[in-house]
């Protein structure tokens, strides 16, 4: 598992706007205040396809939802941009909760559900897409980064350059259950643009 820590160093040793969601992060305080929760950064931002507009993802394991609430009440609520809410997960999934708290100049959105963040669908999403932009280099980056400018969301646009067909969320799950060697050679023989 790539840890919180790990992540942070990323941040911290990356491009300008990775520096300065480290620096947002760090001078909030957000990570200390959820600590309770193994807060983790992931998204965007981390593997480095954020646009301008995108928030900072934190990711909290909760297992009592209500504690967790009471919690960011008391914690973020003085927060410039606070808010929060419930959903009972779709079908099949876990209920969580969304809260969203501007730092610097993020918007920051918090997940938090009952499941370890490490099996979390925002965690597994960005892992293989971390993989696959290893493999694609920097043409990956533009592609992906060239699609979102456009509106798509981030696992649409993965989706729609390997040309996986169905929810592409499912579908973005689905490889992430492949080996590394399995994904790479999978992906160099139906991804859409040409890369090294």
């Amino acid at each position: 598992m790539i840890t919180t820590a790990d992540v942070m160093a990323h941040l911290a040793s990356g491009n300008e706007r990775q520096q300065d969601a480290y620096y947002a992060l760090q001078e909030s305080g957000l990570l200390q205040r959820l600590a309770a929760h193994q807060p983790y950064p992931a998204g965007t931002v981390p593997i480095d396809i954020d646009i301008p507009g995108s928030d900072l993802d934190l990711l909290c394991e909760a297992a009592d939802l209500g504690a967790f609430e009471t919690l960011v009440n008391r914690e973020l609520s003085g927060m410039q941009g606070f808010q929060c809410k419930r959903g009972n997960g779709r079908a099949g999934q876990h209920p969580y909760m969304t809260c969203g708290v501007e730092v610097g100049n993020w918007p920051v959105e918090i997940f938090a559900q009952r499941v370890p963040v490490i099996r979390q669908n925002a965690y597994v999403h960005m892992l293989v897409e971390w993989e696959l932009l290893h493999l694609w280099g920097a043409a990956g980056h533009h592609e992906i980064r060239k699609l979102k400018l456009k509106g798509w969301k981030t696992e649409p646009a993965f989706a729609s350059v390997l040309g996986l067909q169905g929810n592409p969320y499912e579908e973005m799950l689905r490889i992430a259950t492949w080996n590394r060697d399995e994904l790479r050679s999978w992906a160099r023989l139906n991804t859409s643009f040409q890369f090294e």
